[in-house]
């Protein structure tokens, strides 16, 4: 019996796998992601219980409202960050999230707009 040698693949570079835009980018859509979420969740769980007015003119509903505003522009630049970092060949499979969470976004608050909200 023969013994081959083994080659092992041999890291070069500075060490990252991944670029700091894809980095950013994934980071960044999971904060503002979260943000946005949490924020509806609130106002979702004070209509469920019939306390409309501690969202309605008070500095809770305005920071409820302000949040998800910020995490939509917050996405936005995730976004950016992403296509920047898919259009210089990055591969990561976590870069879909932000791909993923803007054009999510929109699509709730179009479609909030449009069926649920007056």
């Amino acid at each position: 019996m023969t013994v081959a040698p083994v080659s092992a693949p041999v890291s070069i570079g500075s060490g990252r796998p991944h670029s700091r835009a894809a980095e950013w980018a994934v980071k960044l859509a999971s904060v503002c992601g979260g943000a946005f979420a949490a924020s509806a969740a609130a106002v979702a769980l004070a209509y469920a219980v019939g306390e409309e007015s501690a969202v309605e003119d008070t500095w809770l509903g305005a920071l409820l409202v302000i949040v998800p505003s910020v995490g939509v522009l917050g996405s936005l630049a995730a976004f950016v960050l992403a296509v920047v970092a898919k259009a210089r060949h990055e591969y990561w499979a976590w870069l879909w999230l932000p791909l993923g969470v803007f054009p999510g976004l929109i699509v709730f608050v179009v479609l909030g707009e449009a069926f649920w909200w007056e």
